[in-house]
């Protein structure tokens, strides 16, 4: 059984300076520099923070998940083993379903849409996360974020979303998405009262929302995405604590749009048309749409705008990890599109045995797909069992439909509530 969060600070995975030009990858800090490998233990990768990507140290293979296990956060995101039994069924059934289900529903839609799918994630689930997932643990699986919970509107739901590059010629909006954020603060359709339905008996029960994301486009040499790798933010103090985030207000959008004419939109639009003229089609549908600004949010969570989006401060604390196969708490940790020190790429593609091959695998973008889940356990029930961070912050009324979780808030993750400072 694992031991509760504590607000102590957890020890720091120690590669994590930020580093302010390329590096050379290293298995660990304390070993000497060696060539990218498939046991390649860091990476460079550029994180798109609020104010502008930094270069940051990224852990991969066996270095993620030591780092998950020194930051406590084994209970919110775990690595699966490429060779795992239930996840080649899992990529089986993804690969049988991805075309019949998944682009016939426009690349996302309500769990119901393919429950073989959820069956074999579910397994996953249980085996990684037995305390929260297994009822054999005291663990529940509950398929779905629940954000949709009108029978008549399930077409909005974002149970499974397949991600496509925007280089696809079929217009896809489930591009990698490179704005760093938190599933909850997402401008996603959101059913009236979705939080109270999605948390029910939450004086019971404590919830995690799992994303079960699977890369399906090629591994470069070192096991990860050629092109804009997921990266996950380990949680702060075993997630006691938040990070430090500002919050954008509809009032920053309007300032920040201002800036732009529609002249220099569409220059910037037709030089990208030039560079790349496989991906036309989606920027000149977008260039040339005539739907205004506020009529976009019409289907979409109506409290977004007045709750504002928080925005991840940079900081020398955090420590990010990615891996081609990944189970994370997504409304608990920040994730994002990262995007690999261009050196490393190009010295992989180079190195390759079959370059030919890497040539062709690196151009083609990153395409994955996510499976989301509910998870739920009684904490009160089971010694040793803590509430995760949006429970207690939802109990102790930090979390609401209208306000964000406060930055750098506190939580007793062992009482499932928010420590409140004078």
């Amino acid at each position: 059984m694992q031991a509760v969060a504590s607000t102590a600070p957890a020890r720091a995975f120690t590669p994590r300076a930020t580093p302010k030009r390329r590096v050379p990858a290293r298995a660990l800090s304390t070993q000497a520099p060696a060539p990218i490998t498939p046991d390649t233990g860091v990476r460079v990768a550029s994180i798109p923070y609020k104010d502008g990507s930094v270069d940051k140290l990224v852990a991969v293979n066996d270095a993620a998940r030591r780092a998950i296990k020194e930051a406590n956060a084994e209970r919110f995101v775990s690595v699966i083993d490429p060779s795992s039994e239930k996840l080649q069924k899992l990529l089986r059934v993804v690969d049988e379903g991805w075309d019949k289900i998944g682009v016939r529903n426009k690349n996302a839609g309500h769990h119901s849409l393919w429950p073989e799918a959820f069956e074999a994630a579910k397994a996953l689930l249980e085996e990684a996360f037995p305390e929260e997932c297994s009822p054999s643990h005291g663990g529940e699986v509950l398929n779905g974020v629940a954000f949709v919970n009108e029978p008549d509107k399930y077409d909005r739901a974002i149970d499974f979303m397949q991600r496509r590059t925007k280089e696809d010629f079929i217009m896809s909006k489930y591009n990698p998405l490179g704005r760093l954020h938190r599933d909850p603060d997402a401008i996603d359709y959101k059913s009236p009262g979705w939080m109270e339905s999605g948390m029910e008996k939450s004086d019971e029960y404590s919830y995690r929302y799992y994303n079960m994301w699977l890369l399906r486009s090629p591994r470069d040499p070192t096991g990860q995405a050629w092109d804009k790798p997921l990266v996950v933010l380990l949680p702060r103090d075993g997630g006691a604590r938040e990070w430090t985030y500002d919050v954008r207000t509809p009032e920053d959008n309007v300032e920040e749009d201002s800036k732009k004419t529609t002249g220099s939109q569409f220059k910037d639009t037709m030089d990208k048309i030039k560079s790349n003229p496989l991906s036309a089609a989606p920027m000149v549908m977008q260039a040339f749409s005539t739907r205004k600004k506020e009529d976009k949010f019409e289907q979409q969570d109506p409290n977004y705008m007045k709750r504002g989006s928080p925005e991840l401060q940079p900081s020398d604390d955090h420590v990010w990890i990615t891996a081609p196969y990944l189970i994370f708490d997504s409304f608990d940790m920040w994730h994002g599109a990262g995007q690999w020190c261009p050196e490393d790429k190009k010295e992989l593609r180079n190195n390759a045995e079959d370059q030919m091959a890497a040539r062709n695998d690196c151009i083609k973008g990153r395409v994955s797909i996510e499976l989301r889940f509910r998870a739920r356990c009684k904490p009160k029930s089971r010694e040793g069992v803590p509430f995760s961070p949006v429970s207690a912050a939802f109990r102790g009324g930090a979390f609401t439909p209208e306000s964000v979780r406060p930055s750098d808030g506190a939580y007793d993750l062992e009482r499932g509530d928010v420590i409140t400072t004078d």
